[in-house]
């Protein structure tokens, strides 16, 4: 995979970039790494492809893209699969050789020192807030938020959120959502290899979404990425559909809630 090196001293046109990317297009939520808050994570997935890792937990649904050019991103999203929180990082060194540094373009921060990066902040009109710990250093970008994580006064990783994740993490005032515990799946249906699939050698990484009533039934099982296999796309909807939930609760009580899935259909060698 080829990557592309930037320096980690900020021109002037770097920062007037960055300064317009966030209010380009037609939307003016904050971007990072070309995922834009609000936005549906298919739009994610046409932008890096399909996801390395999904899991539905208490915080919402993760997905995780690994060295997506040459950058880790992880989001979340609700339950309706639109993004609150974008989190990106360089890759974890292999075999212990550090990645090449590739910075997110719209905010080319990553390795920074905090006084550098505060100025960077600054100059694209962010409004700095008071964080709750010392180790971070977040910003006002418009509607959202941006946040620098720090390790030994440099940006180790770059966090952006909307307001409702700005809330939960306490970086700027509001009604805390209702305490929610996310679906649990108890017991998958296990489906066989597609027999015309697996005559074809295909293979491919399927991501379904469950709809699950307040009692934990399943009422609708919907394909968010699919494989490029049609065969394979159907046995994991199967799998799913004949699977065995535990609700989600919203305030210690059942709810209706979206358990994601995530399974690769591989031959290996």
């Amino acid at each position: 995979m080829s990557r592309r090196h930037r320096d980690p001293v900020f021109a002037t046109a770097a920062l007037v970039a960055a300064a317009l990317l966030l209010t380009s297009g037609t939307s003016d939520r904050l971007h990072l790494a070309g995922v834009a808050l609000g936005a549906p994570v298919t739009d994610v997935v046409t932008l890096h492809g399909a996801p390395g890792l999904v899991a539905t937990t208490d915080d919402g649904i993760e997905w995780r893209w690994f060295d997506a050019t040459g950058i880790d991103v992880d989001l979340l999203t609700d339950d309706g699969l639109v993004v609150r929180q974008v989190l990106v990082a360089r890759p974890e060194p292999v075999r212990g050789v550090a990645a090449p540094l590739v910075q997110p373009p719209e905010f080319p921060l990553l390795d920074a020192q905090a006084s550098v990066a505060a100025k960077h902040m600054a100059s694209v009109g962010a409004r700095h807030l008071v964080e709750p710990e010392d180790t971070v250093s977040a910003w006002r970008v418009g509607a959202d938020v941006l946040v620098l994580e720090l390790v030994h006064a440099n940006v180790n990783k770059l966090l952006a959120l909307d307001d409702n994740a700005a809330v939960r993490f306490g970086y700027v005032a509001g009604q805390a959502q209702a305490q929610f515990r996310a679906p649990r799946l108890v017991r998958q249906f296990a489906v066989d290899y597609p027999k015309r699939a697996l005559a074809q050698r295909a293979q491919g990484v399927v991501v379904v979404a469950t709809d699950l009533s307040e009692a934990g039934t399943v009422s609708h099982v919907r394909v968010v990425v699919s494989s490029g296999n049609a065969d394979i796309d159907a046995a994991e909807t199967l799998s799913m559909r004949r699977s065995t939930f535990e609700p989600a609760r919203c305030a210690g009580v059942p709810c209706a809630s979206v358990y994601v899935d995530r399974e690769e259909y591989s031959l290996g060698p």
